[in-house]
This record gives C-alpha cells, structure tokens and sequence, in this order.
C-alpha cells in the first residue's frame, strides 16, 4: 500500500461548531467550509444513505476533514466516538489520499485486500472507504475526482 497522493486527516466529532473551535488555532485558521449533505452509499450489505455535517479546512497541503454524523448508516463512524455526546473533542477516523484514476484505483483497493466500508460519489468525486485498522491503526480513504471535483474541495493551486 502507498500513502502517496496523502492529503486528509478526517476526525469524527458529536459537534461540528465545538469541534472547529478548537481545531482552529492549532491549524492556524478558522477558515472552514462546512456543509450538510445525505451521502448514497454502496456498502457490502447493499446500498444505504447517510446523513453528515463537514467541515474542512486546508493547512498547507494537509485537509483537516470532520465530520458529525447526523443519521442513516452512521455505523463506520461510531466506534471512535466518545459515549458522553457533550464531549466535541474530534477524534482521529482515517487519512485520505488522492488518487486521479477511478479504475486505477479500484485495482490498487482490490490489491490491498482490505474490506471496503463503502463507495459513495457525486459533484465529480468518488470515494472509497477501507478498513485499514488491522494494517495502520485506522481506516484509509481512497478519493478520485475529476479537475471541477477538486475544485469543489478545495484543493489548493500551489500543490
């Protein structure tokens, strides 16, 4: 496996606007954006829907993703929250790492032979989620876009 294309640290948070307070002056920036959306997800089970706030924001050439889970098919963010909902501390979920070919990247997943979470898309981007846990310690998250898909995340000119 290769962490080459290494962009994003995603954390899991039970409150986005605590969370990025306090991430805020370690990034060196307050800068977030943030979004609500219903993801449509090709699980192993079949297909599901899930339901997130995000909020990213770029130090660097590093994103800091963090995520609230709002409903729906939740589960792969679960087991690293906290059980006191009032604790908004994030907590470290996965990194992510760019990838610029879809099918290309479908067989490096493959060759891994790690179990895939899930597969969701849309806007010019597609991503995979493996669970990773057994090899690195967390999950590892594939993402292909096309140049509009990486415009819409943000992606910075100078990397």
């Amino acid at each position: 496996m290769t962490m080459q294309g290494y962009f994003q640290n995603g954390y899991i948070t039970h409150d986005l606007e605590r969370a990025m307070a306090l991430c805020a002056p370690l990034l060196g920036t307050s800068d977030f954006t943030t979004m609500e959306v219903e993801l449509s997800l090709s699980t192993k089970e079949g297909d599901r829907s899930m339901q997130v706030r995000v909020a990213t924001a770029w130090s660097g050439a590093l994103q800091v993703e963090l995520i609230e889970p709002l409903g729906g098919h939740v589960d792969p963010y679960l087991d690293v929250l906290p059980h006191d909902r009032t604790d908004a501390a994030p907590r470290f979920h996965h990194t992510a790492v760019r990838r610029d070919d879809l099918e290309r990247m479908r067989r490096e997943i493959a060759s891994l032979r790690l179990p895939v979470v899930f597969e969701t898309g849309g806007s010019g981007i597609s991503s995979i989620l493996v669970d990773a846990r057994e090899r690195i310690g967390h999950h590892l998250e594939f993402v292909c876009a096309d140049p509009q898909g990486w415009d819409l995340l943000g992606w910075p000119r100078s990397i």
